[in-house]
């Protein structure tokens, strides 16, 4: 699986465009793609359960509550119980 480097665990954020490779130390585009066997982050737009109603924007399909909380597919979910691959 391409990912960009935005969506691993070896990529640590700088700013918005950039930030560094754990594994290099080397300075990289958020966007570019990361090398092959990188960790891939959980994230919403991975889960199961994530709704997109829109581009990047949705609903989480975990959740208990109703009406269902708005997710947007960036959003980091290493914390979230619910997560499912």
């Amino acid at each position: 699986m391409n990912l960009a480097y935005r969506d691993t665990r070896e990529f640590v954020p700088v700013d918005a465009d950039k930030g560094l490779d754990r594994l290099t130390g080397a300075m990289v585009s958020a966007d570019s793609l990361a090398p092959a066997g990188y960790t891939r982050l959980p994230k919403c737009k991975f889960c199961s359960k994530y709704l997109e109603s829109e581009t990047n924007i949705g609903t989480c399909g975990a959740s208990a509550h109703e009406p269902k909380f708005m997710a947007y597919g960036d959003m980091t979910a290493v914390t979230c119980e619910m997560f499912a691959d």
